[in-house]
C-alpha cells in the first residue's frame, strides 16, 4: 500500500491554497508560523533574519540618530540621556526614536528583509502598509528588582470602545528586530502567550503574571500579531537595549507615521514595487474637491485582478 501523500505533495505546488504561504515554506518558516498562529508571537533566530554586518549597521544607524538627537553621545555599554530630545513618552529608563525610515538607507533595506516580508505579508495577506518605524532605546531602571512583572501590557490592535478585537483576522502586526541581546535581565519584551485568542484588550494588571520574557540573542527578530497581550520587563542591567520596531496595518487604518506624501521619488526609484506598496503612495483614498484619482483605482483593481487570477491558477492544481 503506498504512503498517504504529505500536503505538500498532494498540492504540488507551495502556494496551491495561500499563496502568501510559499515564501514561508521558501525561507523555511514554517514551524516560527506555527507558533506565531499558537502563542500569537515568535521569535525567529539570527542566522535565519540577517547577517551581523548588516545588524552592525542598523544598529549604528540607531546610535547615530541617538546622538543627533539627543545631543548626547551614546553607547552600548552605557546607559542613555534623552538630552534636548523633545518627545512623547519620556520615562526614566527610556525614549523613542520616531520616523527612523528617512534616517538611514539601511532602514529601506530592512523594509524589504525576505523574512521580515514573507511574515508581514502571511499576516496581513499581502495588503501591509507601513504605519510606523520606530527605534526604542532602553537602559536600567533604577527603581526595578528583579522579579518585578512586566509593565505596560497591552495590545496593538484598534479595537472598539469596549476594547473587543478582531477575531477571524489580523489589521496590524508588529515586529521588532534585537539589535542588542534580549534577556529577562536586559528587559526583553514581554509576551502573554494565546492572549490573541481572547480577541479583547487586557484590564489594567491583567495578564502580569502569566506574561514570559521574549529572550534571543543580537539579530533575532520578534513577530506578533495585532491581538497579542505584550510589553517589557524592567531592565537591571547597565548598557542600552536596542531594537528597531516596525509595525504595520491593514490600508483600511490610518498609519501612525505619514508616508504617502512624504516618501521621496529617488527612494522609490530605488526600491521595490513591494515597498512601494508599503509606503501606501498608489492608495487612491484621501480625496480633495475633485475627488478620487481615476488612475489610482485603475491600478489597484488590475493589482487585485493579477492576484486574484494567480489564486485561482494555484487552486486549479488542486
Amino acid at each position: 500500500m503506498a504512503e498517504p501523500a504529505t500536503a505538500t505533495e498532494h498540492y504540488n505546488v507551495p502556494n496551491a491554497l495561500d499563496p502568501a504561504f510559499a515564501p514561508i515554506r521558501e525561507l523555511g518558516l514554517e514551524p516560527y508560523i506555527a507558533e506565531l498562529e499558537h502563542y500569537g508571537y515568535t521569535i525567529i533566530p539570527p542566522e535565519l533574519v540577517a547577517p551581523p554586518d548588516f545588524v552592525a549597521r542598523m544598529r549604528d544607524a540607531v546610535l547615530r540618530v541617538a546622538r543627533e538627537r539627543t545631543g548626547v553621545e551614546h553607547a552600548l555599554d552605557r546607559n542613555g540621556d534623552v538630552g534636548v530630545y523633545e518627545t512623547y513618552p519620556v520615562q526614566a529608563d527610556r525614549y523613542l526614536l520616531y520616523y527612523m525610515l528617512f534616517e538611514d538607507e539601511v532602514f529601506e533595506e530592512w523594509l524589504e528583509n525576505p523574512v521580515l516580508a514573507a511574515v508581514i505579508d502571511y499576516i496581513l495577506r499581502g495588503q501591509a502598509h507601513l504605519s510606523s518605524l520606530i527605534s526604542f532605546v532602553k537602559w536600567r531602571d533604577g527603581n526595578a528588582s528583579p522579579g518585578d512583572p512586566a509593565t505596560f501590557l497591552h495590545s496593538d490592535a484598534q479595537g472598539s470602545p469596549e476594547g473587543v478585537l478582531p477575531a477571524t483576522h489580523s489589521l496590524v502586526c508588529n515586529a521588532a528586530l534585537c539589535l542588542t541581546d534580549y534577556t529577562l535581565e536586559d528587559g526583553c519584551i514581554a509576551m502573554v502567550p494565546g492572549s490573541h485568542r481572547l480577541c479583547r484588550v487586557p484590564g489594567p494588571g491583567e495578564g502580569e503574571g502569566r506574561a514570559v520574557p521574549v529572550e534571543g540573542p543580537t539579530g533575532s527578530l520578534v513577530a506578533w500579531l495585532g491581538n497579542t497581550w505584550h510589553g517589557a520587563f524592567p531592565k537591571l542591567t547597565d548598557g542600552l537595549r536596542l531594537n528597531v520596531t516596525s509595525y504595520f496595518c491593514h490600508p483600511a487604518l490610518k498609519t501612525q507615521e505619514r508616508y504617502k506624501e512624504a516618501v521621496p521619488p529617488e527612494m522609490l526609484a530605488r526600491r521595490s514595487a513591494r515597498f512601494r506598496r508599503l509606503m501606501g503612495v498608489d492608495d487612491p483614498m484621501g480625496w480633495k474637491e475633485h475627488g478620487p484619482d481615476g488612475e489610482l483605482f485603475i491600478k489597484l483593481a488590475a493589482r487585485q485582478t493579477v492576484k486574484d487570477e494567480d489564486t485561482l491558477r494555484a487552486n486549479s492544481r488542486r
